[in-house]
């Protein structure tokens, strides 16, 4: 495969981290499920849910606008991975 064919299939498959970030403030746990992360998603949301009707909110924001910014690096740790893993099957293949 040559760079132009690599470099179009990274970048096809990239995630955006406002986009990941975005999700998580609408919907907790939905930034983790767009980078592939389904059971953390899955924990996030609940666990937000859970801590939103126990402490009627209050304490639900704090960890909101973390997963706003944890939904962001997660989109950069998914594209970090996603280059290794196209690098390494394209070292495999040659």
């Amino acid at each position: 495969m040559n760079d132009t064919k690599t470099i179009l299939l990274i970048e096809s498959k990239k995630k955006s981290g406002g986009v990941a970030a975005l999700l998580n403030l609408f919907l907790p746990g939905a930034g983790y499920i767009y980078c592939g992360r389904w059971l953390l998603g899955i924990v996030a949301f609940f666990f937000v849910v859970a801590l939103a009707v126990f402490t009627v909110g209050i304490a639900a924001i704090p960890l909101i606008l973390l997963l706003i910014i944890d939904g962001f690096l997660a989109a950069g740790r998914y594209n970090k991975k996603l280059i290794e893993k196209v690098l390494a099957e394209q070292e495999a293949a040659e």
